[in-house]
């Protein structure tokens, strides 16, 4: 086939809950990658006996249970009929932090997250739990704007989302710091900062409530066979409802005819489709996919100011060390002080004073050969280096180890098996800018309405994944992939796009 109804340019997570959803709906879709294999960063790859995971750690969302508005990578996977198809591993605690002095892990559920944290710090109970209260609240009205907005006045919704509205503005540091006074405790509290790329005083306390509720409420998880297991199975959702996929073909151009989408050309070969979807880096799509000259001055203006995120650098290893034996969790986060901004900080300079452990294999034994464990070694770093990455990543590596063995000691002697990804890397296998682990930053001022939007001002051209709305993460871009398909497909409300796909 050369002509299709939709046509999407890449198999991130974005691109791959879209394209299932549209072709669920009855739209004949092609997906195209230029990789050999599907999941952006959620892709995995093989070393020896040894299954790794490229970047994600764990995930939300993917359970029947949660809060109110949750559950989308569930209810997602429900309609493409692929429930049975894959099996997710829960991860409680979510994750456990190191600090020095201070060791404790955040357990699910907000009354059991209140009471561990408050144990801790026992004056801090009240407000701890109005906190957790309110990120939980900002959540389900985050659904709720979603499902309502477009029919309600101004004052109508903000009565009905009471929270969001006084807080759309804020960071988290903003909102935190009213009710903690405890400097550990908000340290701690904040822990989870990294899955977003920006410290407490950056982040948006909106976005920070809906990825904590997530792992908190609608439950943390871990894929069996490691994440790559997810994106195949995205993959045979889209191929059971009639959809394509084409690895290894990089888009040349997204074509126009008469001022609107009329498809690509991929390989030299022209494929027609009215709407085209771009999973892809947003400032390539409308550089070099599309053109400049297509879109408004005002436009390419706002797209200029937008800040993309930092990128990552991971170190994979293989151990014979027994790591159940050293208290490590499955993700556990690895801090020098309690001051995230001043670790930020130092990240933004190149300095390498944190990291997170992943160790999959405590809770997927098959990931490895037995009596051997995987880690990954995760910090955020910035593109832009004093040297060239290539001879800068091996120092870097070995920063990265030294560090961890401090949580691990010994690890340094028992390396089976090194590796290292950097932020070129990261670019190189994704194409996104300079490595950015989550598109745009996740600050106030590019999230929510403020954030570029999924359909372009260009006929025909969508975005989904992580430079469009709501932002980073694996759960953020599933929502965004959910969140077009409905814009391509005229359907209003989240909750009527699941009930008309579930029907079918």
């Amino acid at each position: 086939m050369t002509d299709f109804d939709v046509i999407v340019i890449g198999s991130g997570m974005g691109g791959l809950s879209c394209a299932g959803l549209l072709a669920k709906a009855g739209k004949s879709v092609l997906l195209l990658e230029a990789h050999d294999r599907p999941g952006g960063y959620a892709h995995g790859f093989k070393r020896k006996r040894y299954q790794f995971d490229s970047g994600v750690h764990l995930i939300s969302g993917c359970g029947p249970q949660g809060y109110q508005g949750g559950q989308v990578i569930y209810k997602l996977l429900q309609a493409l009929n692929l429930l049975d198809e894959i099996e997710f591993i829960k991860v409680n605690p979510f994750s456990r932090c190191l600090y020095p002095g201070l060791e404790t892990e955040l357990p699910q559920t907000i009354e059991r997250f209140v009471e561990h944290l408050a144990g801790l710090f026992p004056s801090q109970r009240e407000g701890l739990e109005k906190l957790t209260r309110l990120c939980q609240q900002i959540a389900e009205e985050v659904t709720l704007a979603d499902e309502m907005m477009s029919g309600l006045s101004h004052a109508a919704a903000q009565k009905l989302m009471p929270a969001l509205f006084e807080y759309r503005k804020a960071t988290l540091a903003d909102v935190a710091e009213k009710f903690i006074q405890d400097p550990k405790l908000l340290g701690l509290f904040a822990s989870n900062w990294p899955y977003l790329g920006l410290p407490p005083s950056k982040v948006s306390f909106v976005y920070w409530s809906t990825m904590l509720i997530g792992y908190m409420v609608d439950g943390s998880y871990y894929c069996k066979g490691g994440f790559q297991q997810l994106a195949n199975t995205l993959v045979e959702g889209l191929e059971k409802n009639a959809g394509q996929v084409r690895f290894k073909s990089p888009v040349d151009r997204i074509t126009l005819y008469d001022g609107k989408v009329s498809g690509v050309i991929v390989n030299g070969k022209t494929i027609t489709a009215p709407v085209v979807v771009s999973n892809a880096d947003f400032r390539q799509t409308v550089n070099q996919l599309v053109g400049r000259q297509y879109f408004s001055d005002r436009y390419l203006q706002r797209m200029e100011k937008m800040q993309p995120s930092l990128s990552i650098f991971v170190v994979y290893i293989a151990t014979d060390l027994d790591l159940a034996a050293f208290g490590l969790e499955h993700e556990s986060f690895c801090y020098s002080g309690f001051d995230h901004d001043a670790s930020y900080e130092k990240t933004c300079q190149g300095d390498i004073s944190w990291l997170s452990i992943t160790v999959p294999t405590l809770l997927d034994a098959s990931l490895a050969p037995e009596g051997q464990h995987l880690m990954m070694l995760t910090t955020l770093l910035p593109f832009a280096a004093e040297r060239p990455w290539k001879q800068l990543k091996a120092d870097i590596m070995q920063k990265m180890i030294t560090l961890a063995a401090q949580t691990v000691p010994g690890l340094e002697e028992h390396l089976l098996f090194v590796e290292g990804g950097s932020p070129a890397t990261m670019q190189r296998y994704t194409q996104n800018f300079h490595g950015a682990a989550y598109g745009w930053d996740v600050s106030p001022d590019q999230v929510g309405p403020l954030r570029m939007q999924n359909k372009s001002p260009l006929p025909g051209l969508y975005f989904a994944g992580h430079w469009a709305s709501p932002g980073g993460g694996v759960y953020g871009v599933c929502v965004s992939g959910v969140k077009t398909a409905q814009t391509v497909l005229g359907i209003r409300r989240q909750s009527e796009l699941w009930q008309s796909l579930c029907s079918k």
